[in-house]
């Protein structure tokens, strides 16, 4: 791939971001405001921390892996399923109707479909949090937060949060054995 598909697709990667963080907004709003049967997880899955990946792989080729697992992730989930990259954060909005659907089973799934051998490297952390027992939660002023202030506030707080949480160990680079 060369350098102009790579920036078509970091161009690509903001727009979604955009789009993302627009319909979580609108989502909170209608969530707080009217009763749905369908409801919405928020999966945020984390590539270890702030350095990790860049220490694997170095920053250029670290930031492309997560270019390219975003296209995966996209694929993996339905089309009715948001997809976005915010940093080393992933942050998938998943309708699910509670009554048929299990979201942690969706997800586990659907994660084990996407594994992609590149960002085993590293611990992946995944949280999901129902966003209608979510907003219950939180104060008032919590959910008038903008979305980028809002998903922060849930990443440090996901253990108080979130409806389910694991972990998935990182793996050796086979690329790396002597």
């Amino acid at each position: 791939m060369d350098s102009q598909d790579f920036e078509l697709m970091i161009r690509q990667d903001a727009e979604v971001q955009k789009v993302f963080l627009s319909t979580l907004e609108w989502l909170i709003a209608v969530t707080n405001r009217y009763y749905s049967p369908i409801e919405f997880g928020l999966v945020h899955i984390s590539f270890g921390h702030q350095h990790d990946l860049g220490e694997a792989y170095g920053a250029v080729d670290a930031i492309w892996q997560l270019v390219k697992f975003t296209s995966t992730f996209k694929k993996a989930f339905r089309k009715t399923d948001l997809v976005a990259r915010i940093g080393i954060d992933y942050w998938i909005i998943v309708p699910y109707t509670p009554a048929s659907e299990g979201i942690y089973e969706k997800v586990l799934g659907t994660l084990k479909l996407a594994e992609h051998e590149g960002l085993q490297v590293v611990e992946r952390r995944t949280s999901i949090f129902t966003l209608s027992i979510l907003l219950k939660k939180l104060e008032k002023s919590l959910t008038e937060l903008n979305a980028l202030e809002f998903l922060a506030h849930l990443k440090e707080n996901r253990e108080t949060y979130a409806k389910h949480t694991f972990v998935l160990p990182p793996a050796p680079r086979s690329d790396l054995a002597v």
